[in-house]
């Protein structure tokens, strides 16, 4: 019989991560966490499975038990930290940042693994920062979407001295126009109106600390050095404040480069 090569057992991944996602979206968190992390790392993705899903913040409130559900799932595949994306499920219940923060505890215990939010990785990353006064783009936000995670950013102690959708920004001319947009693309805005959303947002308030973003179905994080080049000022977006946090929670020694001052502080 031939001898294996195999001198010790190996893992095939150097660290394994889920992410909890949206119904009724193609979120590819799972494919540009992965364009940031570093090589080896594992990912897989669980979508909350709601019927007749129409994106209300209501309708998250009454499934939020989900998200539970679905990190458990995760940490029973061998994953370490979960990242659940989707921003304004921190304060669809009207939960404040020390509830959402117990909450994930509290998951995270149940799934054996560090449960995380995307809304409240914001504050962790303006936090991480030192950042005091922000400034919001709100992105495709509708208005109780952006209103319900400004308050919460207030919550959390900053000083919110700006906040807008792209229909406040004058990039779209209502909602309808978006909704037509978002219907035609799978909610895929063109990088270029992300971008001006980004850098508009920093123009209404240039004496903020930081500037914000919110929505993680704009992908702010392959621009991060352009728009922060064009800024002067740190940029915290959705996407990117998550792959933040899991990163560093996994802690795996590897500086991020050419992503940003955020991911580039791990």
């Amino acid at each position: 019989m031939p001898q294996s090569n195999l001198i010790s057992p190996q893992k095939r991944y150097s660290a394994y991560t889920g992410f909890v996602t949206t119904p009724r979206y193609f979120d590819d968190s799972v494919q540009k966490f992965l364009e940031v992390a570093p090589k080896g790392v594992g990912a897989m993705q669980r979508v909350n499975n709601i019927a007749s899903y129409k994106y209300e913040p209501g309708q998250r409130a009454s499934n939020f038990d989900l998200l539970e559900e679905s990190a458990v799932c995760l940490g029973e595949c061998f994953c370490t930290v979960v990242g659940q994306a989707g921003t304004n499920w921190v304060h669809c219940n009207g939960t404040t940042p020390d509830e959402i923060e117990a909450i994930c505890d509290k998951i995270s215990e149940k799934a054996n693994a560090r449960f995380l939010m995307a809304g409240h990785c914001i504050v962790m990353a303006l936090r991480e920062l030192g950042a005091k006064k922000v400034t919001v783009a709100n992105g495709y936000y509708r208005e109780d979407w952006k209103n319900g995670i400004n308050r919460y950013l207030e919550q959390a102690g900053f000083e919110v001295l700006y906040g807008g959708n792209v229909v406040d920004q004058g990039l779209y001319p209502s909602l309808e126009a978006q909704i037509e947009l978002e219907d035609a693309t799978h909610w895929d805005y063109p990088p270029g109106d992300v971008m001006k959303a980004c850098v508009m947002a920093h123009e209404a308030a240039p004496q903020a600390d930081a500037v914000v973003q919110t929505g993680s179905g704009f992908r702010v994080t392959p621009h991060m050095e352009e728009i922060e080049g064009m800024t002067g000022k740190p940029l915290v977006p959705s996407d990117t404040a998550l792959f933040w946090a899991m990163l560093k929670e996994l802690d795996l020694g590897v500086p991020i480069r050419g992503h940003g001052h955020l991911l580039g502080t791990l």
